[in-house]
């Protein structure tokens, strides 16, 4: 009797183990589907507080959400959360109408750094193709690869500026990979936010700015990021900045 009660008593311990986390994942789609059938009757501002708490980790990727709450921000004229959802978008499905997008709605409110400029042709370029990128790079590596054991087995001379050529190939190899990635940007949230000259409170300030800017991020320092502005690298408080 013991052997069949902690038998079931197993089985129901496996259940729970296996329909929580259906529970858990289930919980953010209920969440989404009230905010659809709000946003459907067009209550949008309700729609909108639902669609925001939906927005995590699991749904960063939504191109359907970002889209629905870059709408409802801008109909909301939240031009500064328009225009990160909008950064988000970018992210997962870059396109010239988009980018064109932001840089008109940047211009309707004097705001910098949304011009649609080479890098962003790149950014579009390698999120489309970036995937072939590398294959592409390691098939010519190896043809090249090969090509020095050939000049070595005939015992031919390698001149110096073909191990240049090597060094720098290898060297466009990891920008390519890595820049992206180490590319960040952030969108400033505060009225009168501060960019000062060094990670310090009684630092001397660089500039005054409103929110909406999108400013390059380099780095940071304790509650502080050093980022890019006017061609100079100052620093504003990480609660003024929202990254993208």
């Amino acid at each position: 009797m013991q052997a069949i009660h902690n038998k079931y008593l197993g089985f129901l311990i496996l259940l729970v183990l296996i329909i929580l986390p259906d529970l858990g994942f289930a919980r953010p789609r209920t969440v989404l589907k009230t905010a659809d059938s709000l946003f459907a009757i067009a209550r949008y501002q309700e729609a909108y507080s639902l669609y925001k708490k939906s927005f995590n980790d699991s749904e960063k990727n939504n191109e359907s959400l970002i889209l629905k709450l870059a709408f409802l921000s801008e109909r909301a004229n939240n031009y500064t959360d328009c225009l990160y959802y909008l950064n988000k978008l970018a992210l997962i499905k870059p396109s010239r109408k988009l980018f064109e997008k932001m840089a008109k709605l940047a211009d309707e409110h004097n705001l910098t750094g949304y011009a649609f400029d080479d890098y962003n042709y790149f950014i579009i370029f390698y999120r489309r193709y970036g995937a072939y990128i590398p294959i592409l790079l390691l098939a010519l590596g190896i043809y090249i690869v090969w090509i020095m054991i050939l000049k070595v087995r005939r015992r031919e001379a390698i001149l110096r500026i073909h191990k240049v050529s090597i060094v720098g190939y290898l060297l466009v190899i990891l920008g390519v990979v890595n820049i992206p990635s180490f590319y960040k940007t952030g969108i400033i949230i505060n009225e009168n936010t501060f960019l000062r000259d060094e990670p310090s409170s009684a630092s001397s300030v660089v500039d005054r700015i409103g929110k909406g800017h999108k400013i390059i991020v380099v780095g940071s320092q304790d509650h502080w990021d050093r980022v890019l502005w006017d061609n100079r690298i100052v620093y504003v408080r990480n609660s003024d900045l929202l990254p993208i």
